[in-house]
């Protein structure tokens, strides 16, 4: 099934006029919302406001701001379904950490209040003409939030997958995606593939083995090529070769089943594989079943072709659903020898 993403350009003047993230909107004062004069105590708007709830336009774009530019250490997960979105968005920095909940429990109260921002942006547009049909629940952790939004239609479930994919794209590219508009997942889309965004990194690994409908919206949504983890006998029934070719993306198998298989032969072929999409400029997609055996490869590649330290890859990787221990110990110890740790 061939998906079509539709994305708009946008030319505002005096520059990029708000933004969305974590399941919710912040930009440019809307009819109805306040103005963006500086907030009051405590970002909130007094009692005689309509949206007494609800913070400054310009005090939910300042932090935002922020967030973009902080977006490297941001990393993100989020699992749709056929009717929502749940996301966790986490940093560990704790400046950045209090910034992504203020923002949340900021963009819920948007959403609940209907306070209307990013009005040039389509997507944006129809979410908040459809506000009524869509819930959002904030959950706090240690770093960050946890999102879990509900729409009672189909139109605005399609919605919400189009914002949390919006949202991932803040997360990869910070600043450089502000002036777009988010691309429009449209009503009846196949359910789009659950995913990891690591701010800073246009790759995304993917949390379940992807369908063909799944493939297509991946190419319509930028990606380029696949990196299959998974072994053939996993994949019985179902060519993932011809699917990928199908819908015009790459297609690099590097199949392993446990971490008796992850040689050092195969680890190499996968950090080969997402050092030649890197070097192709080509956006890949990294899989296996469930993320697990995808957290050793990223580990690997984040390490020692991204440079950030291996605690933080790790945290990554664990992001990615990376649960069986023996996978970061391979990871470590693969990492600790190619870096010339002997």
């Amino acid at each position: 099934m061939t998906a079509r993403i539709e994305r708009w350009s946008m030319v505002l003047a005096g520059g990029v006029c708000g933004v969305l993230v974590l399941g919710s909107v912040s930009g440019c004062a809307a009819g109805g919302d306040r103005p963006t004069d500086g907030p009051t105590a405590g970002g909130v708007a007094g009692a005689d406001d309509p949206y007494a709830a609800v913070n400054t336009v310009a005090y939910d774009r300042g932090v935002w701001q922020q967030l973009l530019s902080d977006h490297t250490k941001i990393r993100r997960s989020v699992v749709y379904s056929p009717t929502g979105v749940d996301a966790t968005t986490e940093s560990d920095d704790p400046i950045v950490a209090a910034r992504i909940k203020d923002h949340a429990r900021s963009m819920q109260a948007r959403i609940k209040a209907g306070a209307r921002v990013r009005v040039w942006d389509p997507v944006f547009t129809d979410l908040f003409d459809r506000h009524g049909e869509v819930s959002l629940d904030v959950t706090e952790t240690d770093r960050g939030v946890r999102i879990s939004e509900r729409a009672s239609t189909p139109e605005a479930v399609a919605l919400l997958w189009s914002h949390a994919a919006g949202v991932s794209e803040f997360v990869r590219e910070g600043h450089r995606a502000g002036g777009r508009a988010t691309a429009r997942i449209p009503t009846g889309t196949p359910v789009p593939a659950p995913e990891v965004a690591i701010g800073g990194v246009t790759h995304r690994v993917l949390l379940a083995q992807p369908d063909a409908g799944q493939l297509a919206l991946l190419k319509a949504s930028g990606v380029g090529g696949v990196i299959n983890l998974r072994t053939p006998a996993e994949q019985a029934g179902f060519d993932e070769a011809t699917a990928s070719a199908s819908a015009g993306l790459t297609y690099t198998p590097v199949p392993f089943k446990s971490p008796e298989d992850l040689s050092d032969a195969v680890m190499d072929a996968a950090v080969a594989a997402l050092r030649e999409a890197e070097s192709a400029g080509r956006t890949a997609a990294l899989h296996c079943r469930t993320g697990n055996r995808a957290g050793p490869v990223w580990i690997a590649w984040r390490t020692l072709d991204g440079g950030v330290p291996i605690e933080r890859a790790v945290a990554e990787a664990k992001m990615m659903q990376m649960v069986t221990p023996q996978y970061e110990a391979i990871a470590r110890d693969y990492v600790r020898r190619k870096s010339g740790g002997g």
